[in-house]
């Protein structure tokens, strides 16, 4: 990635945030909140750069991931939903600052889809509209369908050794303790890696990332394995997630699916999609793109994404 892009530290909620921004002349503002959890999308920003001439992207690694995290060293106590969104709400309060624009879209992916949606339930007045990717509806619903999928395709490799991790994963996921969730949820994870649609080598993308360090990369390994700040994140930030019950909005919403999203199951997003209310709404099918939309078709998804602010 050409030096064109701005790195800063950023004083958020009592503690100092990362941001990448790739600036740009127009006023229009996308704010990338990444998925994971814990997994920063920022060391994509130069894989994106190339689809990215309409507006300015923030990057920014959420409290307890990345180069948040390797700053502050925040403690599992110290993450809740409520802390993340109050961080969003002063995140979004310095872009707009910096920008000097009102003009702020959330683009929410996979785990933060989830921070986006809760933010845009109870903030509607503070964006200019929320587009999700890999977007989850509700935590139950796709983990069922996600651990089925899974089970299917590690059944037809026939792989003894795939299959026997399988096999240690309770039949009634996801009705079982909270703690065994997330067990489970890690462990598909590892499944998923080699069983769902994958366009490219994420591992290798980030490897060549022009900010990945070696301590980065130790951090992301540790988080993809279950520490305690990815069990904090994923047990008590966004398990039991549901919005099956919210059905209108206060501010326009965009969906953008991966026509092979099994890890979010993309076809229940839409599903719900179909029962909203919102100022504007539409929903676009990104083809040859599974969970990671904007990495598996960057061009399709973020030409998409142009369209959407345009209208907005």
């Amino acid at each position: 990635m050409a030096k064109n892009f701005i790195e800063e530290y950023v004083p958020i909620n009592g503690i100092s945030q990362y941001f990448l921004h790739i600036p740009n002349e127009r006023k229009d503002v996308a704010i990338m909140l990444h998925g994971g959890p814990g997994i920063p999308n920022s060391l994509l920003a130069y894989y994106h750069q190339p689809y990215l001439d309409f507006c300015n992207v923030v990057y920014y690694d959420q409290r307890g991931a990345g180069k948040t995290q390797l700053k502050n060293k925040t403690k599992p106590e110290n993450l809740s939903l409520d802390i993340m969104l109050e961080d969003l709400k002063q995140t979004i309060r310095h872009v707009k600052e910096k920008y000097k624009t009102d003009r702020i879209f959330l683009v929410g992916h996979s785990c933060g889809a989830v921070l986006g949606t809760q933010y845009i339930i109870k903030y509607p007045s503070d964006v200019c509209g929320y587009i999700g990717y890999g977007q989850e509806v509700s935590f139950e619903a796709w983990n069922r369908s996600w651990y089925q999928h899974l089970k299917a395709a590690v059944m037809k490799s026939s792989n003894q050794k795939d299959i026997k991790k399988l096999s240690t994963v309770n039949e009634a996921f996801p009705h079982i303790p909270r703690e065994d969730v997330v067990n489970a949820t890690i462990l598909l994870t590892g499944l998923e890696y080699k069983y769902g649609f994958r366009a490219v080598d994420y591992v290798k993308l980030y490897n060549k990332s022009p900010i990945m360090t070696p301590r980065g990369m130790i951090q992301m390994i540790q988080m993809n394995m279950g520490s305690k700040i990815s069990r904090k994140l994923l047990g008590d930030v966004f398990y039991g997630n549901d919005i099956c019950n919210i059905k209108e909005y206060h501010v326009p919403v965009y969906y953008v699916l991966g026509r092979h999203d099994e890890w979010t199951t993309s076809t229940i997003a839409a599903e719900y999609f179909e029962t909203i209310q919102a100022p504007k709404k539409s929903l676009y099918w990104i083809e040859d793109a599974g969970h990671m939309v904007d990495t598996d078709n960057p061009s399709a998804f973020f030409s998409t994404i142009k369209e959407i602010m345009a209208q907005g």
